[in-house]
């Protein structure tokens, strides 16, 4: 019978209890996967992701920061999306070992088998790289998430993944009063081509607003009653009537948010961020959560 490895099933597992919104067991999932394997750069990376979750940014950081290190000597690998692993754990549930995909296909192993592929773009190095950049972000480190930002821009091989990088890069240098250098991470995203794909949750349409390209009533219109395009729209929406100097429509909005009650999406944490710890908004009346 085929035998899926031991590291493979916890991050299955804490992939799932990620999905069921049950952060913290993830972590501990992960915590007692790395006691049996210190350092692996692949749980380091997942665990950081799921500090982040928990609001540990902190551990967050530490846990990133000690898998980034690790990634020069380590052959990237492509990552399954959320479909896909839950049809992995039906089928170890159901004692089918053998239908349970490569869980982190490396490059090596995709060259030789490149139907195995399939539709994954997202990596462990760009993962590594992206989750490290929101996790400074977060905590207020504008300064210390550009390169962070920038690596995971670098390290990308699908849209969303170098726009979302391109967008927070953005956000910082408006942050830290360096416009002209956000106008140069504007002009990268000039030069991409958009495509539309079904779970692109919004930081296109963001990037959009940010060059002129579309309105604030047309980049809202794009959530499209959809929850987690609300929160990630919004954040975007409510940053730029912040940059517009509009504090209080910036303040609406991210009430907006913060209604959704989606907890674990990072636009919705950034929120919860900017009324904790930024000082335009520290009157902010605290909204009452879903």
């Amino acid at each position: 019978m085929t035998s899926v490895p031991l590291t493979d099933r916890y991050v299955i597992a804490a992939r799932l209890k990620g999905y069921l919104n049950k952060h913290g067991e993830s972590v501990a999932l992960l915590t007692e996967a790395l006691e049996l394997e210190p350092g692996n750069a692949r749980l380091l990376r997942f665990r950081g992701h799921r500090r982040i979750s928990t609001g540990d940014y902190a551990g967050a950081i530490a846990d990133l920061r000690a898998a980034a290190d690790q990634l020069p000597g380590v052959e990237d690998e492509y990552e399954m999306y959320q479909p896909e692993v839950e049809k992995d754990v039906i089928s170890l549930i159901l004692g089918r070992p053998e239908q349970v995909r490569p869980q982190h296909l490396t490059d090596t192993m995709a060259a030789q088998d490149p139907e195995a592929l399939g539709r994954y773009n997202a990596t462990l190095h760009a993962g590594v790289w992206y989750h490290l950049g929101v996790a400074q972000y977060l905590s207020g480190d504008f300064e210390g998430c550009l390169p962070s930002f920038r690596a995971a821009e670098e390290a990308s091989r699908h849209q969303e993944g170098i726009v979302a990088s391109q967008d927070w890069q953005y956000m910082a240098l408006r942050r830290l009063g360096r416009p002209a250098e956000a106008e140069e991470v504007l002009d990268r995203f000039r030069k991409i081509t958009l495509v539309q794909e079904d779970h692109l949750v919004g930081y296109e349409g963001r990037m959009q607003l940010y060059t002129g390209d579309i309105t604030p009533e047309q980049l809202w219109a794009m959530c499209d009653g959809n929850d987690l395009k609300t929160v990630t729209q919004g954040y975007g929406l409510g940053n730029w009537h912040y940059h517009q100097g509009d504090i209080e429509k910036a303040r609406e909005v991210f009430d907006g948010v913060l209604r959704t009650g989606v907890t674990h999406a990072f636009a919705y944490l950034a929120v919860k961020a900017e009324y904790a710890n930024n000082p335009d908004f520290a009157a902010a009346a605290t909204t009452k959560e879903n």
